[in-house]
């Protein structure tokens, strides 16, 4: 198996939990501030990954791609899938509610 098949499945993954996850908070819970606890670990990890990409924790390697912005990048793009699959959660969330009504 390719390596790039593999990153695609990670993401797939990552897309499909955040999205599961994201469906039982809306369905579930009664608070909208509970409902919002995924979108709070995305832009949680969103804040680490720009704090980490522009060294603020230091660095400890140098050059164009230290060991803190490789990370960065890595959670930035694991939080993009997250983030893709919580906006297809809100949105199937958004048509079933609408639809019940």
């Amino acid at each position: 198996m390719s390596g790039s098949y593999l990153t695609l499945i990670i993401f797939a993954i990552i897309i499909v939990l955040f999205l599961v996850v994201q469906l039982l908070f809306c369905f579930l819970a009664k608070r909208t501030s509970i409902k919002l606890i995924p979108v709070y670990v995305i832009t949680f990890c969103l804040l680490l990954a720009g704090l980490l990409y522009t060294g603020v924790f230091g660095e400890i390697g140098t050059g164009f791609l230290s060991a803190e912005k490789i990370l960065a990048i890595l959670l930035a793009m694991g939080s993009g899938a997250a983030l893709a699959g919580d906006t297809l959660a809100w949105g199937v969330y958004g048509f079933v509610k609408r639809k019940r009504v």
